[in-house]
């Protein structure tokens, strides 16, 4: 039986050609994968991100729930007024 390397030299030079960029990849991914660890600053960024937003969003509802507030004391205020007109018509 023949060898298999020289039955196909074109495929196994395709093959070799594939292992070298696998292992060029997967190196690359390990230092992207280690950079990533080693960068501090972007979780930290959109913590503060979140944070600021959540602070905003805090504000808008107790700003809202102050002028349902007023406006349901204005209508109860008023409510008032008019019964008391009428009772003294």
């Amino acid at each position: 039986m023949r060898d298999k390397s020289t039955q196909h030299p074109k495929l196994d030079g395709a093959i070799a050609a594939h292992e070298r960029r696998a292992r060029l990849i997967a190196q690359l991914h390990e230092q992207a994968v280690a950079a990533a660890n080693n960068d501090l600053s972007a979780p930290h960024a959109i913590k503060a991100g979140i944070t600021k937003h959540a602070r905003w969003q805090k504000a808008d509802r107790m700003i809202a729930t102050a002028i349902l507030k007023m406006i349901a004391a204005a209508l109860l205020i008023a409510a008032l007024g008019c019964i008391l007109l009428a009772l003294l018509l």
